[in-house]
């Protein structure tokens, strides 16, 4: 019999009771939980009014707890609501066993990543981006996180604002990244000695039965090779995010990860958003049992980045690029995404990406003892700002 991730939704059996319920305790403790942070995140503002750099500092530190609560959260609702397993491989330019952490008995506890590192990705379905935060907050750099994200999600009830306050970057046609809080969310990171790690997804949008005849309308219009289990990327973004990080942070300081995301269920040139959503994965209790991550570390200088000045501002490293590094630039991806395609491809074919000879990495996403003392301290910290808030108002009343 096939297991019900492997079925597409439309496919599926009607929930049962039992189903039903989950589905209601999970939007009520996740949505519950989401308007508690942000309310947390929301009373900290009130420290911006104090013009004292020790104040700064403590509304900094609040809202990074925050953000780290967040990850915590979406570690929460993994463990109890959609269950998953990560299966990490990688190519010959990670090392799996410095890429790991383990206990004395061997046993995988996190991951080992750059302080400083530029994510690309590809785009399968809205619940991409938990899994990425689940593995960085287990390597200890969740804080960190930047994810550059549609204009249209800029001000989405209740996350809209969250995320403008974790400085997530926010990107349409008129609004570029150069125009974005990139360059000074990673410059405050690299003065304050913070985790700076911004997660892009080249294609922009959906691998979907939507997109796909457009990615491919194109690729014929420009007379470049067609891709069939992925879309074919927009390189000006990512272009862009590279050199404004290496900027910032120098391109030795700066790691760049390919990431390739596969999902268990999924056959080939099948669109994940078919097989789950975050109702159907969390709500329903239908996640995938193993999310398969693999992994390959590019070098900074073996890209056509062009000249990196490090007295560059925003409007500079947008304005410096000369058109030929852009078109080698995208010549560069194209390739990547080639290597991709054929990736996802054989993905699809045998339900994983090809071990080699370092294997894979099995690792089950639970709660730490952390996790519990983060979420806590959020609610904790909330109810002693309501309370100062009640006998700020009663004072002013009297």
């Amino acid at each position: 019999m096939t297991s019900l991730h492997a079925v597409p939704i439309k496919q599926r059996p009607p929930p049962s009771m039992q189903t039903r319920l989950h589905l209601i305790a999970f939007n009520t403790l996740f949505g519950a939980s989401l308007i508690l942070m942000h309310t947390f995140q929301l009373f900290t503002l009130f420290l911006l009014l104090v013009p004292h750099p020790s104040v700064r500092a403590l509304y900094t530190a609040l809202n990074t707890h925050a953000k780290e609560a967040f990850a915590s959260d979406l570690i929460f609702i993994t463990h109890f609501f959609g269950p998953a397993k990560l299966v990490v491989t990688a190519d010959e330019s990670v090392n799996l066993d410095e890429l790991v952490r383990r206990n004395e008995k061997g046993e995988v506890i996190g991951f080992r990543l750059a302080e400083h590192a530029v994510w690309m990705s590809n785009h399968q379905m809205y619940a991409d981006w938990i899994y990425p935060w689940i593995l960085q907050s287990f390597a200890g750099v969740s804080s960190g996180l930047i994810i550059i994200l549609k204009a249209s999600l800029e001000w989405a009830p209740i996350v809209g604002p969250a995320m403008q306050l974790f400085h997530f970057c926010f990107i349409s046609k008129t609004k570029t990244l150069a125009k974005s809080n990139l360059f000074r969310v990673a410059k405050e990171a690299r003065d304050q000695d913070e985790p700076c790690h911004c997660l892009l997804f080249p294609e922009g949008t959906l691998y979907s039965r939507l997109t796909r005849p457009r990615s491919a309308k194109y690729a014929q219009a420009s007379g470049i090779p067609d891709a069939v289990n992925v879309l074919l990327p927009r390189s000006t973004g990512l272009l862009y995010t590279l050199r404004c990080l290496s900027t910032v942070f120098s391109p030795t300081k700066l790691a760049f990860y390919d990431l390739t995301v596969g999902y268990a269920g999924v056959p080939a040139q099948g669109y994940a958003q078919d097989y789950y959503t975050l109702q159907t994965i969390y709500g329903h209790r239908v996640p995938p049992p193993t999310v398969h991550m693999h992994f390959r570390q590019i070098r900074l200088d073996d890209l056509p980045l062009g000249t990196i000045r490090p007295s560059a501002r925003p409007q500079h490293i947008a304005e410096e690029v000369t058109s030929e590094t852009k078109q080698e630039f995208d010549v560069w991806l194209r390739n990547r995404w080639e290597e991709k395609d054929r990736l996802m491809g054989q993905f699809g074919a045998t339900g994983e990406f090809e071990a080699g000879k370092q294997g894979k990495v099995e690792f089950d996403i639970r709660m730490r003892r952390q996790d519990w003392v983060t979420l806590g301290s959020v609610y904790v910290g909330l109810a002693i700002w309501i309370a100062l808030a009640v006998k700020v108002v009663r004072f002013v009343w009297r």
